[in-house]
C-alpha cells in the first residue's frame, strides 16, 4: 500500500514528473500520473517509484542537461508534498560548454 499522509481521507494521488534546463524553465517535460482509490489501495511505494523511474530515466536520456523533479498531490483532503529533485546534471568542467 502507498504511504499516505496521516491526516484526512484522500481519494486521488497525482504524481508529476517534470524538468527543465534551469529554474526559469522547469516545466519543459511535464508527465502527470493520476491514481484513483483502487490503484492507491493496490500499489506500493516501490511500484510507484518504478513507474516514475521509467519517466525520469527517459527525461535524462533525452535531456541530460535537465534538472528533473517529482511532485505528489493528494486530493480529497488536498495536500501537496514538497517538490523532490531526483536528478541534477553534473556541473561542466570550468571553461567547457554544458551541452
Amino acid at each position: 500500500m502507498l504511504t499516505r499522509p496521516d491526516d484526512g481521507t484522500y481519494s486521488r494521488l497525482t504524481v508529476r514528473v517534470n524538468g527543465g534546463p534551469n529554474q526559469d524553465a522547469m516545466d519543459s517535460y511535464p508527465v502527470p500520473f493520476t491514481f484513483d482509490p483502487f490503484a492507491m489501495d493496490n500499489l506500493t511505494d516501490d511500484d510507484l517509484d518504478q513507474i516514475v523511474k521509467v519517466v525520469v530515466d527517459r527525461v535524462i536520456a533525452d535531456h541530460p542537461d535537465y534538472i528533473v523533479y517529482v511532485e505528489r498531490a493528494w486530493s480529497g483532503g488536498t495536500r501537496n508534498e514538497p517538490r523532490n529533485t531526483v536528478y541534477t546534471p553534473a556541473p561542466a568542467p570550468d571553461g567547457e560548454p554544458t551541452a
